[in-house]
């Protein structure tokens, strides 16, 4: 008889006081595989109307990166698409009709496991859409920030281990996402 469990979190995103978005994460547990699960959807306006969709998988088995997905639309239209798999001992990067092999022989963590436990231990985690590991440090005021190639930035903060606020520091906006506890939950199935 398997074990699973699942647990759902639901987030608001918020750019210079407005609610713009909402971010949904789920992760499902069965054994020794995990699914991870992320959609959001964000609506804002700096010259005209703009409409980001997307949505991350990733699966874990025995604590191993087998496979990930990253898709992006705005206003529509794909601007990212991008797969990740562990396949004969190597992992191996789909985008745009190209494949490209990954100098990595095990990703064990990635920056959707960060919504789900605080990284406590400060090891780097893989950043599928840059496709490299980013160090994780440890910020003044209780936070965890990861710093992109790209000079970008978020930071993470957790209350019991589930992250509740994500501050996103981009070269061209600031925003935050941050955790509904009335809309989260845990599911387990024994």
């Amino acid at each position: 008889m398997s074990n699973a469990q699942n647990l759902q979190l639901n987030y608001k995103i918020i750019r210079n006081g407005n609610d713009i978005g909402w971010m949904r994460l789920e992760k499902n547990n069965v054994g020794n595989n995990s699914d991870f699960l992320l959609d959001s959807e964000i609506k804002t306006k700096i010259i005209f109307p703009i409409t980001v969709f997307a949505k991350e998988t990733s699966t874990f088995e025995n604590g191993k990166l087998v496979y990930s997905s990253q898709i992006r639309k705005t206003n529509g239209s794909i601007k990212l698409e991008k797969q990740t798999r562990f396949m004969a001992n190597e992992y191996e990067v789909l985008e745009n009709g190209e494949k490209e092999k990954l100098p990595f022989s095990a990703i064990n963590t990635n920056l959707l496991c960060l919504y789900f436990q605080e990284p406590i231990d400060l090891k780097p985690v893989y950043c599928d859409i840059q496709q490299c590991f980013v160090k994780i440090s440890k910020t003044t005021d209780g936070g965890y920030k990861v710093k992109f190639p790209n000079g970008n930035a978020n930071c993470y903060y957790y209350k019991e281990g589930v992250c509740t606020k994500i501050k996103i520091m981009h070269t061209f906006y600031s925003a935050e996402i941050i955790l509904n506890p009335q809309t989260n939950g845990y599911a387990n199935n024994k």
